[in-house]
């Protein structure tokens, strides 16, 4: 049976908007991603995922303090908003490294961020986006590439849409 890497903490990352640095240390959730169901009458109901057509996609980070890092990021328009992370793995001998990995979003600001905070504690604010484009890479190797315009699924190599846009 062949052995996994053991994938660890991450150590740091790094936010950029539109390739400025914006913040450090961000706490991040990326977008589920969900086909949308088409039901099928087969002994009852069966409902089977239709990867060309997706839910909406929602992007969340929440960044410590009030600065112009967070202003920069909440801008009114449609953003390119990379993130880059590192994280440990460790092999089969016992070896860990550190491995890199990238995200890369075409996003639009859903909300300004209410800002709260109190004399002695920091102002923990967090920021939500629509996105239209969502692009992993894992130590070099693209994971998944979901571009909602160019009408592009592609999971670990395989392309989900390349089939019905051949037929357009």
């Amino acid at each position: 049976m062949p052995f996994v890497p053991i994938t660890g903490p991450i150590v740091a990352d790094t936010v950029y908007a539109n390739n400025s640095l914006v913040a450090k240390d961000v706490s991040a959730t990326f977008p589920e991603v969900t086909p949308i169901t088409a039901d099928l009458q087969v002994m009852g109901t069966l409902s089977l995922p239709v990867w060309q057509l997706l839910e909406d996609m929602e992007l969340a980070i929440t960044k410590i303090g009030t600065d112009m890092g967070l202003a920069n990021m909440m801008r009114a328009e449609t953003m390119n908003l990379e993130f880059r992370w590192v994280q440990t793995s460790t092999d089969a001998n016992g070896t860990t490294k550190n491995v890199g990995c990238k995200a890369f979003f075409k996003a639009i600001p859903k909300v300004l961020p209410g800002v709260e905070f109190a004399v002695g504690e920091a102002s923990e604010n967090e920021a939500t986006f629509t996105v239209l484009r969502y692009q992993v890479f894992i130590d070099g190797q693209e994971a998944w590439l979901i571009d909602r315009l160019s009408s592009i699924v592609r999971i670990a190599g395989n392309d989900y849409t390349t089939n019905v846009n051949s037929l357009l």
